[in-house]
């Protein structure tokens, strides 16, 4: 019941990238992938932890750290966000030792969805991410027109979804790409790192949810949005736009 919930709330938000792309609103389109990954989170969490137990307040607190960025968006204060935040997750990991029925390998898988959320969400509300909104969110719902067919036709559990995963993103962004006033070398060249990026990032994420105690079902939705989670993050981790602008 609760995964279907976060469903709803997931297809309400892409939506909204829509409605936000297509009325140009950037705080609405920000806000939108904010919270998606912030869903894609918190379905990570619940998978791990128990939301009917203490466990909640875990849940909780390490929802409220990813949303560090967004709170203090407004302040130049990156460096003492970021250690505020790994301060904050060690002393939740020796806390969490404390839960009976916590063993290493979930408080490491609760502690990578957090950390790698929170590396998403910096980078959306990085300046650069702001400059180059358009671009990306062109590129973001190009792949999931992709991603949404290729999960219809089930090929997420075919061998030939790492083909797709890595050729969907390299052909849309070189599709897209190619619109701007970019070399083709460095067009190719930063598209194929982070295609390689995403097909990487998505194996971990999928190998991460075979470990969910609590949510054993992976419905279509998961394979789709957890493309686009590792998407925004190998755009961010390759450094993508330095490298199409030849800036390596």
């Amino acid at each position: 019941m609760f995964q279907r919930q976060l469903r709803y709330v997931q297809i309400i938000l892409t939506l909204s990238i829509f409605g936000g792309l297509l009325i140009s609103n950037i705080p609405l389109l920000v806000a939108s992938l904010v919270g998606l990954i912030l869903v894609w989170q918190l379905e990570m969490l619940t998978g791990q932890l128990r939301i009917d137990t203490n466990e909640y307040l875990l849940t909780i607190i390490f929802i409220f750290l990813t949303f560090l960025p967004v709170i203090f968006s407004g302040f130049e204060l990156l460096g003492s966000i970021i250690i505020l935040f790994y301060v904050s997750l060690l002393a939740l990991s020796i806390i969490m030792v404390l839960f009976k029925d916590l063993n290493i390998s979930k408080i490491g898988n609760t502690i990578f969805s957090t950390i790698f959320s929170f590396t998403v969400i910096s980078f959306i509300m990085s300046e650069t991410f702001n400059e180059n909104l358009n671009y990306i969110v062109y590129l973001f719902l190009s792949l999931f027109f992709l991603k949404t067919i290729a999960t219809f036709l089930n090929v997420q559990f075919s061998n030939f979804q790492y083909f797709f995963n890595f050729f969907a993103v390299l052909l849309v962004m070189v599709g897209v790409t190619s619109f701007y006033d970019y070399q083709f070398i460095y067009i190719v060249l930063g598209s194929a790192s982070t295609a390689l990026c995403v097909v990487f990032v998505n194996f971990l994420i999928l190998k991460i949810r075979y470990e969910f105690e609590y949510m054993s079902e992976l419905t279509n939705e998961i394979y789709l949005y957890d493309y686009l989670v590792a998407f925004l993050f190998s755009f961010y981790f390759v450094d993508s736009l330095n490298i199409i602008n030849g800036l390596f």
